[in-house]
């Protein structure tokens, strides 16, 4: 059998993003208003308040085996909050990496802890090096509630040997959207910085980014939206992104 993989890339530079002079935007945020203005600056803004009560660790940066000489000078990084268990309410989520070099394919995989055969396995190879999109294909089981899942994204170096390769991983946890973040969200309306915010404020990373995302790729030359997702992939270890267009989606058929 085979399918798609909907991947989207963004090009890295090096130099550091100045916060632009925006309007303000206000966003109802649990039956209060909250406010980005001009005067908020892009070191001090702190979008994204993590969930209380889901402190762990994850290796989200990928380093070099020593028996994978090609990947040891690629920067490899999940999108994701190293800290806590990150959230999403999305029964089929996008999930987001950085890649710096393109030589190695890479394989990603998303498991159930306890269940040896993985949701998904699905090895590429991407075009160029930047930021990868990738959503949870819709041949496969969806998320289910209150489950915890792990993915990880390798570099391919050995398919015979997988312990040489290169990888990051992280976890994901789907909750319920309650009522009070439904009507929050149909009071912020459908654009997607502004859901972006009410995801962020709750504690959902992986809606978060993705919504605002949707909203960058939608307007990338956009003082707010690049403002906005800049300051996402800054609050988990992105602190440069050059000014480019995003590239268009690329699709990707397994291999």
């Amino acid at each position: 059998m085979r399918y798609s993989l909907k991947v989207a890339l963004l090009l890295f530079g090096f130099t550091v993003f100045v916060m632009p002079e925006i309007d303000v935007i206000n966003v109802p945020i649990i039956g209060r208003t909250v406010s980005f203005s001009k005067k908020v600056s892009a070191q001090t803004a702190q979008i994204y308040i993590p969930p209380v009560g889901t402190s762990r660790t994850s290796r989200t940066k990928g380093a070099g085996s020593r028996g994978c000489d090609q990947s040891g000078n690629t920067n490899l990084q999940l999108l994701v909050p190293e800290d806590h268990l990150p959230l999403t309410v999305s029964a089929r989520p996008t999930f987001f990496w950085y890649v710096s070099d393109t030589m190695l394919p890479v394989r990603f995989t998303l498991v159930e802890p306890g269940v040896a055969k993985p949701i998904v396995d699905r090895s590429f190879k991407v075009k160029r090096p930047g930021i990868v999109q990738l959503e949870l294909p819709s041949d496969v089981p969806g998320l289910a509630l209150g489950k915890e899942y792990r993915w990880t994204v390798s570099l391919v170096c050995n398919k015979e040997r997988p312990s040489e390769n290169s990888y990051a991983d992280s976890s994901i946890k789907r909750i319920a959207i309650t009522p009070e973040l439904a009507q929050t969200l149909a009071e912020s309306g459908q654009e997607p910085q502004k859901r972006s915010l009410v995801y962020a404020r709750s504690g959902i990373w992986y809606d978060a980014l993705n919504s605002s995302y949707i909203g960058y790729k939608a307007n990338p030359q956009g003082k707010v939206p690049r403002w906005y997702f800049s300051k996402l992939l800054n609050q988990v270890g992105m602190p440069t992104v050059s000014d480019q267009q995003l590239q268009q989606p690329n699709t990707i058929s397994n291999q």
